[in-house]
């Protein structure tokens, strides 16, 4: 998959993503188990909006991985305190939490490739 086509899709996704949460927070808690109020879950909604629309702007997506890099980060720490044995929903959150290691891998290399051909661009300029 080419870097174009990876950073449409991840935008597109985050932008999904964050209007779900943005749309209906307390649905969203919810069905994963969260301890988080409407407004935590509406702020990481708008997180992935904004990520996602910088991601599918014309500027150069390396900034854009890494705020997508912290908000996995962010996310999975959410989510492992939803991951406990109080939690009656704890497997839909442990769930969730695979995908986002996984899209958290995705967008780290992501975001390493676009700063190896930064410097790669830099270096063949000079």
């Amino acid at each position: 998959m080419n870097l174009v086509v990876a950073k449409r899709a991840l935008g597109l996704l985050s932008i999904g993503l964050g209007i779900v949460a943005v749309v209906a927070p307390r649905r969203v808690a919810d069905t994963l188990g969260l301890k988080a109020d409407e407004t935590a879950v509406s702020a990481f909604g708008a997180r992935e909006i904004a990520s996602g629309s910088g991601l599918l702007s014309p500027v150069k997506p390396g900034p854009w991985f890494w705020t997508r890099v912290g908000g996995d980060v962010m996310d999975l720490a959410a989510l492992g305190r939803a991951i406990n044995r109080d939690n009656p929903r704890r497997h839909l959150a442990a769930v969730a939490a695979g995908m986002v290691a996984v899209i958290a891998v995705i967008d780290t290399w992501m975001a390493v490739h676009a700063l190896l051909d930064k410097r790669e661009n830099a270096r063949a300029a000079t």
